[in-house]
């Protein structure tokens, strides 16, 4: 709110390199992407947040291959990948699309409910 009143007693042309300078400054944000409702393909590889639980716990996929995570109840879950929360806060019916590029183990957690565990193995 502090940006918008002194934009508001500058000149327009203050105003138009304000606004500029803001635009140019998104790209190195480290917030966590929104998660979107979308539909999931049939056979795509999905894990479900319900009943305060990951749905599978385990999931094996390959390298370059989509993974979607869906909120099917009314709690908040997140999705955090080794530490890191990738999803926001997800309400009911969130999907977030995550594509595996490199091989390994990842830990998948929520933050809100410790006892949500999954690990999805990366081929």
């Amino acid at each position: 709110m502090v940006v918008l009143r002194s934009l508001r007693v500058a000149s327009a042309a203050g105003m138009c390199g304000a606004l500029l300078l803001l635009a140019s400054c998104g790209g190195g944000s480290t917030s966590a992407p929104s998660p979107v409702s979308s539909a999931i393909p049939e056979g795509a590889a999905l894990i479900d947040q319900d009943g305060l639980a990951f749905s599978p716990n385990q999931l094996t996929v390959k390298a370059g291959e989509k993974v979607y995570f869906q909120n099917s109840e009314t709690s908040l879950h997140t999705v955090t990948i080794n530490g890191k929360n990738e999803s926001g806060n997800m309400k009911r019916h969130d999907v977030l699309v995550r594509t595996f590029s490199e091989a390994g183990a990842y830990k998948i957690t929520c933050d809100f409910h410790p006892q949500m565990k999954a690990t999805i193995t990366v081929q």
